[in-house]
């Protein structure tokens, strides 16, 4: 028996087929599975809610394999720049990034440590609560890593 995969789309967060904010799958009358986009592999839905009915679009098992080539597709990237100018503690240029996750989002900052790390900044800001809201600018993955390798020195800190 072979797979059904699905998209899910949500149109207002910018969602397409093409640029999905998740993958699921199912065999027959089983449960669905979703992927993992911080291990790249299938899981049973377990404690994980599948996305609403109305949000799932059927895929072939190209387009999967499309999407699956490109990891990148899934991830968006933010820039905030801090300056001391605009009262900011210090200089700097922070590089963000979020995988939509069904296991939960991650939402990441590249650190000090030449590391991704776990930030609420990205939530924060999309959330725009009342709170002191970061500015974080939309930027795509080759300037997420040509602003890394300035700031830090690192290559390929994007690779999924």
């Amino acid at each position: 028996m072979t797979y059904e995969y699905f998209a899910r789309v949500w149109e207002p967060d910018g969602d397409s087929v093409d640029r999905p904010s998740g993958l699921w799958r199912r065999q027959g009358d089983e449960e669905l599975e979703y992927l993992s986009l911080v291990d790249w592999t299938w899981h049973p839905r377990d404690a994980v809610a599948p996305p609403h009915p109305d949000l799932l679009v059927p895929i072939s098992v190209e387009q999967v394999e499309t999407l699956l080539g490109d990891h990148e597709r899934f991830v968006s990237y933010w820039v905030q720049r801090l300056s001391v100018a605009k009262g900011d503690l210090n200089d700097e240029i922070r590089v963000y990034r979020q995988l939509p996750n069904p296991g939960g989002v991650v939402d990441e900052v590249f650190g000090r440590d030449n590391a991704w790390i776990s930030t609420r900044t990205i939530r924060d800001f999309q959330a725009a609560g009342p709170h002191d809201v970061p500015d974080l600018e939309p930027i795509d993955t080759a300037t997420a890593d040509r602003l890394i390798q300035e700031t830090r020195g690192i290559s390929g800190a994007t690779a999924l």
